[in-house]
């Protein structure tokens, strides 16, 4: 073979490797707008479907029935965030007499007298009292586990429990899937 042709064959060969390359990537960004068109096609379907499923269970024998569910914040030096998290904790749509929130403070910084005075704002705001509010707050830590094992042994009538962390903030019905199935 003649280096003229070898050039030609592997000059062809890289072409038809670039537009294989080229038409997935087309067919991998088609594929955002196909998925993008069946969402806003199925939206309103998916909507009706929760309503539906939420109206049945506020009648069904089950609403009744819910586990008790303790929610456990431990939380380190979030002063930033302490506030979103104790806002999202406090809306979620749960029955107040089968739920426990939990907060375990190690923080170092300000965050105790922000936890202490968002306690106080709500217990004011009477958002509280309908919670079984418990708030810890330690000054020696040994470990990581440390905050887990001493909020479990604090917890009452704990069938479920929730680590919430704080970047992991809840939507007002993520407890809902604890329950049975509907």
């Amino acid at each position: 073979m003649t280096p003229g042709i070898l050039e030609s064959i592997s000059y062809y060969g890289l072409a038809a490797l670039y537009l294989l390359c080229l038409g997935g990537l087309f067919l991998y960004g088609t594929n955002c707008y196909v998925l993008l068109l069946l969402f806003r096609r199925n939206r309103s379907k998916g909507e009706k479907e929760y309503r539906d499923v939420l109206k049945n269970f506020e009648t069904s024998p089950w609403k009744n029935d819910l586990p008790r569910v303790t929610v456990q914040l431990p939380i380190y030096n979030e002063r930033y965030v302490v506030v979103r998290l104790m806002k999202a904790v406090s809306a979620l749509d749960y029955p107040r007499d089968r739920l426990e929130i939990q907060l375990l403070d190690d923080s170092t910084d300000d965050s105790v007298e922000i936890i202490s005075q968002l306690i106080a704002d709500y217990r004011k705001q009477g958002a509280v009292n309908r919670h079984r509010l418990a708030f810890f707050h330690r000054t020696r830590r040994a470990s990581l586990v440390g905050p887990f094992s001493q909020l479990q042994r604090h917890g009452r009538h704990m069938e479920t429990a929730s680590h919430l962390g704080s970047r992991g903030l809840a939507s007002r019905h993520s407890h809902r899937g604890h329950g049975p199935e509907l």
